[in-house]
């Protein structure tokens, strides 16, 4: 009894009975109707306008042959049209009750070809009975919160593998140039560990960032007094086992003290990858200069590089995420696209200018 189940079937067998059964009804009535005229006529003499029962019992004769004649003379085609429209009325519940059902069939074609990689596929569905439009209209908006979660937490997973490189990268390079030293005096290794100490802090930070997003939380800035010029010190120190390794100079021009409120993590992040594409992209042997700069209404950090710069035409796209200039070099494409989403957070910017040669990155914080 599964065909039961379905509901094309039960809405084409109420069609069909909805549609067939008057028919029925109908030609029996008028089998009853007929039966009981003959009979009446069959059974005797009546009198009609004063005449008498003979007179009357000869029209009633005739009257009697002529409904005789009628009943044997009525044609052989009425039972077989009444016959025919039972299967001409199944076709048509059969045909309306699909066009009932197609909108659903349409909402269940649509949920089996959605994967989990593709939620953007939508039924759109506008025409039909106005309860399936509904549920349509509702299947879609879920489809729309599901592809921007589901957004949402593949640009986590992607800026938080792409943050802990940096961390991980100065751990491993400052373990390298520690055991490749031939003679490490005592300086030298609370250097090493100091600065893997401060890599573990970021790797911690990162991932008590992860969790607290994946637990559903809105990114909020927590803007709060910080020291610009302290942070970007610290950025610059842990970067420098890199530029060591790479044979590069890290210069940091910055004063005492630059205290804005800004969200200092996330400023962080911004600084670090802008300081590590300089590295990343610059030659090796190339200095690298870092700036901290204050004003009444603004704070801003730039890093300048010898590097082959930036093309005019590729200034729009570099802030794209995942684009990538150089195939050649390694990278993911997120660090700009992260600095540019931070200095828009603060209601600023990232630019970049020639530096003849090399590129200047300027990141601007609104205060």
């Amino acid at each position: 009894m599964r065909w039961w189940r379905s509901l094309r079937v039960r809405l084409a067998v109420l069609g069909f009975l909805a549609g067939y059964v008057p028919v029925l009804l109908l030609f029996g009535v008028l089998l009853v109707t007929e039966t009981e005229n003959v009979e009446q006529i069959d059974g005797g003499v009546v009198r009609v306008d004063g005449r008498d029962d003979a007179d009357a019992g000869d029209d009633a004769g005739a009257g009697a042959g002529a409904g005789a004649g009628a009943e044997g003379g009525r044609s052989p085609w009425v039972g077989w049209t009444v016959v025919a429209l039972g299967p001409a009325a199944a076709g048509v519940a059969w045909w309306w009750a699909g066009r009932v059902v197609r909108p659903i069939e349409g909402i269940r074609r649509v949920a089996e070809e959605i994967e989990e990689s593709d939620l953007s596929r939508r039924i759109a569905l506008t025409r039909g009975p106005g309860e399936v439009v509904s549920l349509a209209a509702s299947f879609d908006a879920m489809l729309g919160r599901l592809e921007a979660a589901a957004t949402t937490q593949r640009r986590l997973v992607e800026e938080t593998s792409h943050e802990l490189r940096v961390p991980l990268s100065v751990l491993v390079t400052n373990a390298e140039v520690l055991l490749a030293h031939p003679e490490p005096d005592l300086d030298l290794l609370r250097q090493g560990l100091a600065r893997s100490h401060r890599a573990a802090e970021r790797l911690g930070a990162v991932i008590d960032q992860l969790l607290v997003e994946a637990r559903g939380r809105a990114r909020t800035l927590d803007r709060a007094p910080v020291d610009l010029a302290a942070l970007v010190r610290g950025v610059v120190e842990e970067a420098s086992v890199l530029a060591e390794a790479r044979r590069m100079a890290l210069r940091l021009d910055a004063p005492e003290r630059a205290v804005c409120a800004v969200d200092g993590p996330t400023v962080r992040r911004a600084v670090a990858n802008l300081v590590d594409n300089a590295l990343r992209y610059a030659p090796a042997g190339t200095p690298v200069w870092v700036a901290v700069e204050l004003t009444p209404t603004e704070a801003s950090v730039t890093v300048t590089d010898r590097g082959p710069g930036v093309p005019e035409e590729q200034r729009e796209r570099i802030f794209e995420r995942f684009w990538r200039g150089r195939p050649d070099t390694e990278g993911s494409g997120l660090g700009l696209p992260i600095a540019h989403q931070v200095a828009q957070a603060h209601g600023g910017r990232v630019t970049v200018a020639d530096a003849h040669p090399g590129s200047t990155f300027r990141l601007t914080l609104r205060r």
